[in-house]
């Protein structure tokens, strides 16, 4: 956000707490994010981790325990729902089943008192900005699941509110839609200009939509970022092993800030940035993309030589099975000493045959751009 501009959404030390006494749950953890004008900000965490409440919070469908929030500078903690410049989409879309298309965009305008003209001019933009200006007469029930989205989504923009909350409103659909609504939410929030914050347990939507993500787990947000930053750097084993695929090795630092010894005696190379002293125990994220299979001829074994070139860190291992992914193949192998599985994922830019079969001996070639050191 730039320096002076005012947040869209500030949220300081946020603390929800439901029930009392041995039934007291903390479902949000002195939670503090700062959202900015026109971002497309995702909150993204599995089941109970908080992203909902935070997301009720922010409507104000609840009421914080703790902390403020403060929406384009003022603080609305305290106003109810129809108070707040916020509309929310939820996952069941929640429209009404007697009224025609029109009727149900335009039910929130009539509600505010606009003129009849009025609504009819912005009830026709709202379903051509959603691509159903053919369909305004059909009801909810003549309509498919992404249809059926389009109109919630033309209800809830209709007003303009100056934030958009969206509760997993994607995950009723089948894989195909889910594709294709993904992409007209981010059309969407980009030609209105509008906040939007988008709830899901999906990390791919998250990543492929979002300006940034913030990870929670038990209540906090556990790292806040770009999806680049979120896949690429993440800051613990949490959102390394939650965000996409992640192979995770146990290591020790052979040479602080440089080379780690995994079990079995291989050395791999990498930066550390929490700056771990020579001999601590760390763990190692490498992503399965981010490696490259060897035949076992050109594989050095667990080589442990002090002078291994950097760039060229070769672990050693068998193929234990080969899963075929259309794009891509999937390799899961057993390295030599270390213990659990290992995967490597392989684009099948020569076609769907496998390059290395089951049980092969192979070489696994690990770049230290691609090794993450974490804190558990």
């Amino acid at each position: 956000m730039r320096d002076g501009a005012v947040a869209a959404i500030d949220v300081r030390d946020l603390t929800k707490v439901f029930g009392s006494g041995a039934d007291r749950v903390r479902a949000l953890d002195r939670v503090s994010l700062t959202i900015a004008p026109n971002e497309f900000f995702t909150l993204l965490g599995p089941s109970g981790c908080g992203k909902t409440t935070l997301l009720r919070l922010i409507a104000g469908f609840e009421q914080p325990s703790e902390g403020q929030i403060f929406l384009d500078g003022d603080d609305i903690a305290g106003r109810p729902p129809f108070k707040r410049p916020v509309n929310t989409v939820f996952q069941s879309y929640a429209l009404f089943p007697h009224m025609t298309v029109a009727q149900n965009v335009a039910f929130g305008l009539e509600m505010q008192g606009w003129e009849t003209a009025r609504i009819g001019r912005r009830v026709a933009e709202m379903l051509e900005l959603v691509r159903m200006e053919t369909l305004g007469d059909r009801r909810p029930g003549q309509l498919s699941g992404g249809q059926q989205q389009r109109v919630a989504l033309a209800r809830a923009l209709a007003n303009a509110p100056r934030v958009l909350l969206l509760d997993e409103p994607l995950s009723a659909l089948d894989f195909k839609l889910r594709k294709e609504m993904q992409v007209e939410l981010k059309r969407l929030q980009r030609e209105t200009g509008i906040t939007f914050v988008f709830v899901t347990h999906d990390q791919e939507e998250a990543l492929t939509m979002s300006d940034r993500v913030a990870v929670m787990s038990d209540g906090r947000v556990q790292q806040a970022g770009g999806p680049d930053e979120i896949y690429e750097r993440p800051v613990n084993r949490f959102v390394a092993d939650f965000i996409g695929e992640t192979n995770f090795l146990p290591a020790e630092v052979a040479q602080r800030g440089a080379r780690y010894r995994v079990p079995g005696g291989a050395l791999l190379s990498g930066r550390d940035p929490h700056d771990h002293a020579e001999g601590a125990e760390v763990t190692l994220a490498v992503r399965p993309e981010r490696v490259d299979l060897l035949p076992d001829g050109t594989a050095p074994g667990n080589a442990t030589a002090a002078d291994a070139t950097v760039g060229e860190d070769v672990l050693a291992g068998r193929v234990a099975q080969v899963v075929y992914f259309g794009t891509d193949t999937l390799y899961i192998l057993e390295l030599d000493g270390v213990p659990g599985e290992f995967q490597v994922r392989v684009q099948n830019r020569q076609g769907a045959q496998a390059e290395f079969a089951v049980a092969a001996r192979v070489g696994v070639r690990v770049d230290p751009r691609a090794v993450q050191v974490l804190v558990d």
